[in-house]
C-alpha cells in the first residue's frame, strides 16, 4: 500500500498565499457532509421516487444500497489513490466526479439508471472521504488541536447525516425528489472554488509502494457479494439460487482476501495498522454505529410513510430527534474527551444509544412520543461517539498510514450502512418496529464489547 502523502498547510502554498489550517478545516467540513447527506436524504424520498420511476422496493434498497456497496468496497483502493497521487489532487477529482454524478441522478429516467448513478456518485466519494481525514491530521498535528478540529469536522459533517431526512422531505413536498441531488450542484461548485484559493499543495514521497490491486479486487467482490445476498435474500427467499450463490461467492472472496492479505508482500490493509494496539476495536465500533443508525432510518422511513400514513415533511420533522443531538454533541464530546478521555465519552455514547434502542422496541410501534425519544436518546449517543471514535483508530494508527487508516476506517462506516440498511428493513413485520428495534439493541451491545476490547489493547500497550 502506498504511504501516505501529506502536505504541509503552514508552509505550502497556492499561488504563494499562506494556507490557513482554519480554511482546510472548512473545506474537508463541506465536501464531507455533501456525501454524508447523500446516504441519508434519500430515505423519505424513497416512496415518490418508487412511484414516479415505478420502481419496486428492492430497486429502491439498491438506490440507497448501490452508493454505499461501492464507497464500501472500493474505499481501501480511493485511500491508496490518495497516498499514491495526491491529497488534493483526488480529493478535487473526487468533488468533480461527485458532482457530475448528482446531475445525471437528478436527470435519470428509470430505477436501473438511478442505481448506475448513484454507484458513480460513490466512486467520487471513495476519494473525498479519506482525503479530508487526511487533510485534518497532517494539517492540526498538535493533538488538542487535531481533536477540536475532529469535533468541528464530525458535528458539520454528522449534521447532513442527522438532518438529510428532514431536507430531503421538505424537498420532495415541494420542488419534488430530483431537487434532493440538484442540491448537490451549488455545493460542488463551491468547494472546488475554494480548494482552488485555499488548499495547500501536495508534497510527494519519495518511496511509493505497489498497490494490491487483487486485494482490492477481492474485497469489491466479497462486498458486492454480501449486499447482492442480503438484498435479494429479504427479497427472494434466502435458499433461492441467487442470494445463495452471492453468499457463497462473498464467503469464498473474504476467504481468498485474508490469504492474500497474509501472503502478499505489500497488501491492502498493511500488517503494522492491522496490529495497532486498539485500532481493529474502534474501527468496527465505527461499523456497528452506522449498521444501527443507517438502518433505523431506512427502517422507520418506511414504517412512518407506509404503516403509519404520514407525509414525508411530517417524517423528517420526526428524525429532528436525532438531528438537534447529532448536530451539537460533537461539540461538547469534544470538551469531555478534554476532561474525561476518549475512552469514557466513547462509553457514554454507547450506552445512551443503548437507552435509545431500549425506547424503540419496549414503545416505538405504538406511541409517536416514544419513538421521538428513543431517536433523541440514539442522537445523543451518536453524537457522542463519533469524536472518540474517530480520535482513537486514528491515534492508533501508525503516522505514515493516515490515508489507508481513514480509507479503512470510511469503508468500515459505509459497510456498516450498507449491512445496517439490508438487515434492519428485512426485520419489520406487519404495523411494528420491535423487531428492528431489539436488533439495534443487539447492536448496541456489540459495539460497546468492540469498544472494551479496543480499549483493553490500547492500556496493555500503554504498560
Amino acid at each position: 500500500m502506498a504511504e501516505s502523502i501529506g502536505f504541509d498547510s503552514r508552509a505550502s502554498d497556492t499561488g504563494g498565499a499562506t494556507v490557513r489550517p482554519g480554511r482546510v478545516l472548512t473545506v474537508a467540513c463541506l465536501a464531507h457532509g455533501m456525501i454524508v447527506v447523500d446516504t441519508s436524504i434519500v430515505h423519505v424520498a424513497i416512496p415518490a421516487i418508487s412511484e414516479s420511476l415505478r420502481a419496486s422496493l428492492p430497486t429502491m434498497q439498491l438506490v440507497v444500497t448501490s452508493y454505499v456497496v461501492v464507497i464500501a468496497s472500493l474505499m481501501l483502493a480511493g485511500a491508496a489513490a490518495v497516498g499514491r497521487h495526491g491529497t488534493v489532487r483526488m480529493f478535487r477529482l473526487g468533488v468533480l466526479l461527485f458532482g457530475v454524478s448528482s446531475v445525471l441522478c437528478a436527470l435519470a429516467p428509470s430505477g436501473a439508471a438511478l442505481v448506475a448513478m448513484r454507484a458513480s456518485q460513490g466512486l467520487g466519494a471513495v476519494l473525498i472521504m479519506p482525503a479530508t481525514l487526511v487533510m485534518l491530521t497532517d494539517t492540526y498535528r498538535e493533538p488538542r488541536e487535531r481533536a477540536k478540529a475532529v469535533s468541528i469536522w464530525s458535528m458539520v459533517a454528522g449534521s447532513p447525516v442527522a438532518f438529510g431526512p428532514t431536507l430531503g422531505g421538505a424537498l420532495v413536498e415541494t420542488v419534488g425528489w430530483r431537487s434532493i441531488f440538484w442540491i448537490n450542484v451549488p455545493v460542488v461548485l463551491l468547494v472546488l472554488w475554494l480548494s482552488a484559493r485555499h488548499m495547500p499543495r501536495d508534497q510527494q514521497s519519495a518511496h511509493k509502494e505497489p498497490q494490491d490491486v487483487l486485494g482490492q479486487l477481492l474485497s469489491v467482490v466479497f462486498l458486492g457479494g454480501l449486499a447482492l445476498a442480503l438484498i435479494e435474500g429479504q427479497h427472494l427467499g434466502w435458499t433461492r439460487p441467487l442470494p445463495v450463490v452471492a453468499s457463497l461467492t462473498a464467503v469464498v472472496a473474504f476467504a481468498a482476501f485474508v490469504v492474500r492479505q497474509r501472503r502478499y508482500a505489500f497488501p491492502m490493509i498493511p500488517d503494522d495498522l492491522f496490529r495497532a494496539p486498539g485500532f481493529r476495536g474502534f474501527v468496527t465500533v465505527g461499523l456497528l454505529l452506522f449498521v444501527g443508525y443507517n438502518g433505523l432510518m431506512f427502517t422507520l422511513s418506511v414504517f412512518l410513510q407506509q404503516v403509519r400514513g404520514y407525509d414525508p415533511v411530517t417524517v423528517g420533522l420526526f428524525f429532528l430527534s436525532s438531528a438537534l443531538p447529532i448536530t451539537f454533541m460533537p461539540l461538547i464530546a469534544g470538551r469531555f474527551d478534554a476532561r474525561f478521555g476518549s475512552r469514557s465519552v466513547l462509553g457514554a455514547g454507547i450506552l445512551l444509544s443503548l437507552l435509545g434502542g431500549v425506547l424503540l422496541a419496549a414503545v416505538g410501534s405504538s406511541a409517536p412520543i416514544g419513538t421521538c425519544a428513543g431517536l433523541a436518546f440514539i442522537g445523543l449517543g451518536f453524537g457522542l461517539v463519533t469524536v472518540p471514535q474517530i480520535t482513537l483508530a486514528m491515534a492508533a494508527a501508525p503516522a505514515h498510514r493516515s490515508a489507508i487508516a481513514g480509507g479503512l476506517m470510511s469503508a468500515g462506516r459505509s459497510t456498516g450502512s450498507l449491512i445496517g440498511v439490508a438487515l434492519l428493513a428485512g426485520l419489520q413485520s406487519g404495523g411494528g418496529i420491535a423487531a428492528p428495534a431489539f436488533a439495534l439493541v443487539a447492536i448496541y451491545v456489540l459495539m460497546g464489547l468492540a469498544a472494551w476490547f479496543g480499549g483493553r489493547a490500547l492500556s496493555a500497550d500503554a504498560s
